[in-house]
């Protein structure tokens, strides 16, 4: 692998660690101003958006984001059809259950983590690796450090071992399926919305999936992550090459 590559490489992981580092902080800071119990977690979910939001800024990623852009064409919505399915199967048949403190308030928390955490990783991390790999190499390497990310668990949850790492895996192949469509169409908005909602039918299903159907759905998403980037045209991958320069 090149210098750059590397380069590359290091910069991604440095986010993610100092993406860490501010949540760890903030849980930290929190309890020292009266902030506690659920509350707590919401405060440092905040941070982090602050963060991401400093770095897209600094980054100057703001108009290839697509935060702005209100639509992408037919093409786009069809591939986001997957994503609001797997959301469906958490819910479909048995529903949510309503847990402390209710609804409204795990929607916007959640919303926060799928805004902080797309800008991070589909926008900062993957644009880095965009100017230095292929596409499905920027969108893996992007993807497996996103998946790694999750690592924090053991830092900030009381989760077993096995539970966390099946995690990392599933939100890698989670995260090869969103970044290949950000690669692609350069639309991050759906993939907050999607993002925040999946996570909230996750946490608040009444029957969550079992372990052969959390595993087929991430094949699924490697499978669309591919189908994804193979449509990319020459067009995407000469404004790729010009990045690059």
């Amino acid at each position: 692998m090149t210098r750059d590559r590397w380069q590359a490489v290091a910069f991604g992981a440095a986010v993610q660690v100092a993406r860490f580092a501010v949540l760890m902080l903030a849980l930290a800071v929190g309890p020292l101003v009266g902030i506690t119990g659920w509350y707590l977690g919401l405060f440092a979910t905040g941070a982090c958006v602050l963060f991401a939001v400093i770095l897209v800024t600094a980054r100057r990623l703001w108009g290839t984001s697509g935060v702005l852009v209100a639509w992408r064409g037919p093409r786009a919505l069809l591939l986001l059809i997957p994503f609001v399915i797997e959301v469906l199967l958490w819910v479909i048949p048995s529903g949510l259950t309503d847990r402390p403190p209710g609804f409204g308030l795990w929607a916007s928390s959640l919303l926060l983590v799928g805004v902080n955490e797309e800008l991070v990783s589909r926008v900062v991390v993957l644009e880095r690796m965009r100017a230095s790999f292929s596409p499905v190499a920027a969108v893996a390497v992007t993807a497996a450090l996103f998946g790694l990310q999750h690592l924090s668990a053991f830092a900030t949850t009381d989760r077993g071992a096995w539970d966390v790492l099946s995690n990392v895996l599933v939100s890698a192949s989670y995260g090869f399926a969103l970044g290949a469509f950000q690669y692609r169409f350069e639309w991050v908005i759906p993939l907050i919305l999607l993002h925040a909602a999946a996570d909230f039918t996750t946490i608040l299903s009444a029957q969550p999936l079992n372990d052969l159907a959390i595993a087929a759905t991430a094949i699924g998403f490697i499978v669309l992550g591919v189908v994804t980037l193979s449509g990319i045209s020459r067009g995407s991958l000469r404004r790729t090459m010009r990045r690059r320069r």
